[in-house]
């Protein structure tokens, strides 16, 4: 993995030209932000323009360097965090405690009682009560959103592919319900081909949770194409640079 991603640095700009070249030949609009600034604005702007009332965003930590929830929210749309911990963290008006469990410093009792005041759902013991409650109270979200908000974990300059690694199944939900999709990352997940991938879907989760393989990776490479019945109208892809 360290070859491979100190090959991408003295190749980026021509990896990121590649990569933006091949996912826009299949539909999907891409922007190259210079800053969260840039990205922020076309997201708003974009929001506008489809008329997008509200959002549901996948877990991106890119989403929460730049801090593009409040913009949008000053902006008038509806924007709701869908991984579990994250979910819990934005009810609880907090940042992330940590890059993959970002709720791990509360103990069930405190999540019991932020649910209870928060979404009006009492006397919640086990943790599975609170998942299912969770799961029912987004699911409503999922198919009311006008947009889709995830990051990425890869993207394949090979294939125009944007790789999502996930334990719960709303990313899909994100990139798949909503009739916009905007996907927010970083330049420097850009690698070159699926083969490159290969190793990193080796790598990451048994360095992130221990796991041999994550429960789900999603790969998109634009939006629906006509025939199908699953995916977005749109794919908008943000690239930022931010130096």
């Amino acid at each position: 993995v360290r070859s491979i991603k100190v090959r991408c640095g003295e190749q980026q700009d021509d990896l990121v030209d590649r990569f933006a070249a091949k996912v826009e030949s299949r539909g999907a609009k891409v922007l190259m932000a210079k800053d969260g600034a840039e990205a922020i604005a076309y997201i708003l702007k974009l929001a506008a323009e489809k008329g997008a009332k509200s959002v549901a965003k996948s877990k991106s930590l890119t989403s929460e360097e730049i801090e593009v929830n409040h913009p949008m929210e000053d902006a008038g749309l509806d924007v709701v965090e869908t991984d579990l911990g994250e979910y819990i963290i934005q009810l609880a008006e907090e940042t992330p405690f940590h890059i993959i469990a970002p709720a791990i410093h509360k103990s069930k009792e405190e999540v019991s009682e932020l649910f209870a005041k928060k979404i009006d759902v009492h006397n919640l013991v086990e943790i599975e009560e609170m998942a299912r409650a969770a799961r029912t109270k987004l699911r409503e979200r999922f198919l009311e959103a006008d947009m889709g908000i995830t990051g990425a974990n890869f993207l394949v300059a090979e294939t125009g592919t944007l790789a999502i690694v996930s334990n719960e199944v709303n990313g899909r939900m994100c990139t798949s319900v909503p009739r916009v999709h905007v996907a927010l990352t970083g330049m420097e997940k850009v690698i070159p081909c699926l083969e490159d991938l290969a190793v990193f879907l080796r790598l990451l989760p048994r360095a992130a949770t221990g796991q041999r393989i994550t429960s789900y990776v999603s790969l998109v490479s634009g939006p629906k194409r006509p025939g199908e019945e699953d995916g977005p109208e749109e794919f908008h892809l943000v690239i930022v640079d931010n130096g």
